[in-house]
């Protein structure tokens, strides 16, 4: 009989083991990757770091990294996130207008958009046209200048498709674009007055006019800041009827400020756990003061509404595709 006990009594300890194994958090004792398809610097990097440091708090036990892998216009970034295994333990972030480079047909694009594993944005952005305030008083001045040399990181990013299509719709050839500029090599290039201006958030730029040299002469958004009232919209300088299509894309690009994502086929209970956590992380009180004192500007958008705006962006009307083509330098 004590055999049996002693044999009962084993049993019942590797039954326990096993359950409390299997209690045991996914995420407890896991490293998590988030690749930032940009330099260190800049808003992107800083976002993926602040990210990193919450999400961390909400997945007890776990280690967040940040490895940054710039290249072609968030690209690579986006590439190696898309490519990664799909076990939960890497997401990334990467410009919103990435998925454009897909329409485009763009050589070296790995991935397919709207099959990400998103887990949202902790932002929505205001776009804008900043340039130097020493050269241009207003957008006037900049429509009518000779040539304007506009700062870009690559021929992916969002400030690229949006210099190319803006003065395409217009009509004008007035403007150089100057790529390879990340992070706050785009400030500096423009307090140097080696670039004029460049398209980017209105809440990173509006340092520049803080420290006494920019200027912003256009807004791609739906709100206006205070103080702002005077500066145009893009749907106020372009009107004609057959551009509306790619208004609306450059103002839609915007709601999905700093999307967050992993790669496609991640285990639906996995990527629950990562969006609560990257949820609760953009609703920390702390991560809010931190983000408020830096002035970057915290409005959740949910990894639903993220799929949304990823669906209509492959969904575009061929006119549209044509001139994201073309902006690509694809016929």
């Amino acid at each position: 009989m004590s055999g049996r006990i002693f044999i009962l009594v084993l049993l019942l300890v590797a039954c326990f083991t096993l359950t409390t194994a299997q209690a045991k958090p996914f995420y407890d004792g896991k490293v998590i990757k988030i690749i930032v398809a940009t330099k260190p610097g800049g808003g992107y990097d800083y976002y993926g770091r602040l990210m990193a440091t919450f999400m961390q708090k909400y997945l007890p036990g776990s280690t967040f990294i940040v490895k940054n892998m710039p290249g072609a216009g968030h690209v690579v970034g986006a590439n190696a996130v898309y490519r990664a295994k799909p076990n939960g333990l890497t997401i990334g972030t990467f410009n919103r207008a990435v998925g454009i480079t897909q329409v485009a047909g763009v050589k070296g694009v790995r991935f397919d958009f709207p099959k990400f594993s998103w887990l949202g944005s902790p932002s929505s952005e205001l776009y804008c046209y900043i340039v130097h305030k020493d050269t241009f008083k207003n957008l006037d001045e900049v429509l009518k200048a000779e040539n304007v040399r506009v700062a870009s990181s690559g021929v992916g990013s969002i400030a690229y498709l949006t210099t190319l299509l803006f003065y395409q719709m217009l009509g004008q050839e007035n403007y150089t674009i100057g790529t390879g500029y990340a992070g706050g090599e785009t400030e500096l290039s423009i307090l140097r007055k080696e670039m004029d201006g460049t398209f980017g958030s209105f809440h990173s730029r509006k340092q520049m006019v803080d420290q006494g040299y920019g200027r912003i002469v256009l807004l791609i958004g739906k709100t206006k800041p205070a103080g702002y009232e005077d500066v145009p919209f893009i749907e106020d300088i372009i009107k004609e009827p057959k551009y509306k299509p790619v208004i609306g894309l450059l103002r839609g690009i915007n709601l999905v400020g700093r999307p967050f994502a992993g790669p496609p086929g991640i285990p639906q209970d996995r990527l629950k756990i990562l969006q609560d956590a990257f949820k609760k992380a953009c609703n920390d009180p702390e991560l809010l003061k931190i983000a408020e004192k830096a002035q970057k500007p915290i409005d959740f958008v949910s990894p639903e509404d993220a799929e949304v705006y990823t669906k209509h962006l492959l969904d575009l009307p061929p006119d549209v595709v044509v001139q994201i083509k073309k902006a690509h330098g694809i016929e």
